[in-house]
C-alpha cells in the first residue's frame, strides 16, 4: 500500500510539473525564439564568417613548392660548320626535371597590411552589430506577439462574460415569457443577441489562435500549439524623454553601425593612399633543375642551390589611378558622415513620435481602466433591473455593448502603451532578453 501511494504521489507530481512546463513566460518565449529562429541563426553564422576573416595572414610570408617533369621525343638535323657533315637524329629523347621552393614576404607596402587588418576588425564589429540588431528586433517582435496574445485573451474573457450575461438574459426572458409577463418578440430578440454574442466568441477564439500562430512562427514551434501563456500586461516605470534620447545617442544599434561605417571609410582612405609609397619584398628559396639529352652537344645538365634577395618597387605613374581612388575615398567619407546624420535625424524623429504616443497611451490607460470598471458595475446593475422588469431589453443591450466597448478600449490602450514602451527601449538600445 505504501509503495502504491508512493507511485500515485509521484504520478501526481509529474503531472503538476508537466502542467507547469506548459506555461511559458515572456523570457521563455524570447529564449526559444533566439535559439530556433532562422534569421538569428543566419546572422550569427555571418558574424562567425567576419570573425574568421580576422587573422594575421597579411603580415605573413607565402611559401610554395613546385615540381616539373617533361619528356620529349624530337627529330632533329644538325650540320657541322667545319666539316659540313649533316647528321640526322631520329626519335631523340630529352628528359627535364625541376623542383623549386619559394618564399615571398612583403616587408613594407605603405602600411596597407596594417590598414587591411584594422578594416577586417571593423567589419567584424559591424557584423556583431548586425547580429545585435537582429536579436533586438526579434525580442521586440516576440514581446509584441506575446502581449498580443494577452490582449486577445482578455477580449476572449470579456466575450465569454458577455455571452454568459446574454444567456442569463435569455433564461430570464424565457421564464417571463412562460408566465406571460414578456412578449414573444422580446424573447426572440434575446435569442438573436445570444446568437450574436456566440458568433463574436467564435471569432475571438479565431483571433486568439491567429495570435498564437504568429508567436509560434517566431519561436519556430508547432504552429497549432495554443494555451501556453497565462500572464497580465504590466507597464514598467515611466520612461523619461531626455534619458531615452541620451541612451539612444550612445547605444542605438543603427547609430553605432553608422559610426563604424565612418571608421571603415577612413580606413579605405588610408588604404588608397598606401599606393603612393614604395613596396619592399623579400624572396628566397631553393631550386633544382636537371636535363638529360643524349642527342645534344651537352648530354647532361644539372643545377641546384639556394637563392635569396630583395626587390623594391617604386610607383611613378599608374595612369592617375591612385589619385582617383583617393578622391573617391574622400567622397565616401563625406557620404558616411551624412549617412550618420541622416540616421540620427531619423532616430530623433522616431523618438518624438513614439514618446508622444507613449504619453498619450499612459493617460488613456488610466481613463479606460476606470471606464471599464464603471461599465461593469453599470452592467451588473442593469442586469438586476432587467430581472426585475424595470429595464427594457434594448436598454440592457446598450449597457452590454458599452461594457464590451470599454473593455476593448482599455485593452487597446494598455497594449498601445506597452508597445510604445518596447519601441522606446529598442530605440534606446536597452531592449534585453531579460
Amino acid at each position: 500500500m505504501i509503495k502504491y501511494l508512493f507511485y500515485v504521489l509521484s504520478f501526481v507530481l509529474s503531472i503538476d510539473v508537466w502542467g507547469q512546463q506548459q506555461i511559458l513566460s515572456l523570457t521563455d518565449c524570447i529564449a526559444r525564439a533566439l535559439d530556433a529562429n532562422y534569421g538569428i541563426r543566419i546572422a550569427r553564422n555571418e558574424q562567425l564568417i567576419d570573425k574568421n576573416n580576422i587573422n594575421y595572414s597579411v603580415f605573413l610570408p607565402t611559401l610554395s613548392a613546385s615540381g616539373t617533369q617533361k619528356e620529349s621525343i624530337v627529330d632533329s638535323k644538325r650540320k657541322d660548320a667545319n666539316s659540313g657533315i649533316t647528321r640526322d637524329f631520329k626519335g631523340s629523347v630529352s628528359d627535364n626535371y625541376g623542383a623549386n621552393i619559394n618564399l615571398n614576404w612583403t616587408l613594407f607596402d605603405g602600411l596597407a597590411m596594417f590598414t587591411t587588418h584594422n578594416r577586417m576588425r571593423e567589419l567584424w564589429a559591424v557584423g556583431e552589430l548586425e547580429t545585435r540588431m537582429a536579436v533586438e528586433e526579434l525580442i521586440a517582435q516576440v514581446s509584441v506577439g506575446y502581449y498580443s496574445i494577452l490582449v486577445q485573451q482578455s477580449l476572449l474573457d470579456a466575450a465569454k462574460q458577455s455571452l454568459d450575461i446574454s444567456m442569463q438574459r435569455y433564461e430570464i426572458a424565457r421564464q417571463k415569457h412562460s408566465i406571460g409577463s414578456l412578449s414573444g418578440l422580446e424573447l426572440k430578440q434575446t435569442k438573436i443577441d445570444l446568437n450574436t454574442d456566440s458568433s463574436k466568441l467564435v471569432k475571438q477564439q479565431e483571433l486568439l489562435k491567429s495570435a498564437y500562430v504568429n508567436l509560434n512562427q517566431l519561436m519556430n514551434e508547432d504552429l497549432h500549439r495554443v494555451e501556453y501563456i497565462c500572464d497580465t500586461i504590466l507597464l514598467g516605470p515611466v520612461l523619461d524623454r531626455e534619458e531615452i534620447r541620451t541612451m539612444m545617442l550612445e547605444n542605438n544599434t543603427a547609430l553605432l553601425m553608422a559610426r563604424k561605417e565612418q571608421r571603415i571609410s577612413e580606413l579605405d582612405m588610408k588604404l588608397a593612399k598606401s599606393a603612393y609609397f614604395p613596396t619592399v619584398d623579400f624572396s628566397a628559396g631553393y631550386s633544382f633543375s636537371r636535363t638529360e639529352s643524349p642527342s645534344s652537344v651537352s648530354t647532361f645538365n644539372q643545377t641546384t642551390g639556394p637563392f635569396w634577395g630583395f626587390s623594391l618597387n617604386v610607383p611613378i605613374f599608374n595612369r592617375l589611378e591612385t589619385r582617383r581612388k583617393v578622391k573617391n575615398a574622400k567622397i565616401a567619407i563625406e557620404n558616411s558622415r551624412l549617412s550618420y546624420q541622416e540616421v540620427e535625424l531619423q532616430m530623433s524623429g522616431n523618438l518624438a513620435q513614439l514618446y508622444n504616443t507613449y504619453q498619450n497611451s499612459l493617460l488613456m490607460v488610466d481613463f479606460e481602466t476606470e471606464s471599464a470598471n464603471v461599465a461593469y458595475q453599470t452592467l451588473t446593475t442593469a442586469l438586476d433591473r432587467y430581472r426585475l422588469g424595470s429595464l427594457s431589453g434594448i436598454e440592457f443591450r446598450d449597457f452590454q455593448r458599452s461594457y464590451l466597448d470599454a473593455v476593448t478600449r482599455k485593452v487597446d490602450a494598455l497594449f498601445q502603451a506597452k508597445s510604445s514602451e518596447i519601441s522606446l527601449l529598442l530605440l534606446s538600445g536597452h531592449l534585453k532578453e531579460e
